[in-house]
């Protein structure tokens, strides 16, 4: 019987298009020949798979990003005008009952009132506001 050891050494160098080491043509007849030589065979049908680029995916993932910012961005925007319009709606209903209660002299006042305060309110806002959407 022929070295199993040889056998498979120059299978493996056969495979690997290696320097071919002398086997006796026995050997090739071999059954233990014939079953690493299938071995080699699989793994070589396997590799060749891994192979093939199947793993080629196109994915832009920096436009999933912008579309995640867009859509976050939309649903905040959409907050704040709902909540703005009713808080609008609040307030002139407010203003509209007070005046009918107490009088069309409580609708200049208010104004007057409003005109000189409304900007030492407004403006300290916006500027917090500003620098919360820096950080």
């Amino acid at each position: 019987m022929v070295d199993s050891d040889k056998i498979k050494n120059s299978l493996i160098d056969e495979f690997y298009n290696e320097e071919q080491g002398k086997v006796d043509k026995n050997a090739e007849y071999s059954d233990e020949y014939r079953d690493f030589k299938s071995v080699l065979n699989s793994a070589g049908e396997k590799m060749d798979v891994l192979n093939d680029d199947i793993f080629d995916f196109d994915i832009d993932t920096l436009s999933i990003i912008e579309q995640g910012e867009f859509i976050r961005e939309n649903r905040k925007v959409k907050k704040e005008f709902i909540f703005f319009v009713l808080l609008s709606t609040i307030i002139l209903s407010l203003y509209a009952i007070a005046i009918i209660i107490l009088g069309s002299k409580i609708l200049i006042i208010s104004q007057m009132i409003i005109a000189s305060i409304a900007p030492w309110i407004i403006i300290p806002v916006l500027v917090i506001k500003r620098k919360r959407s820096e950080a």
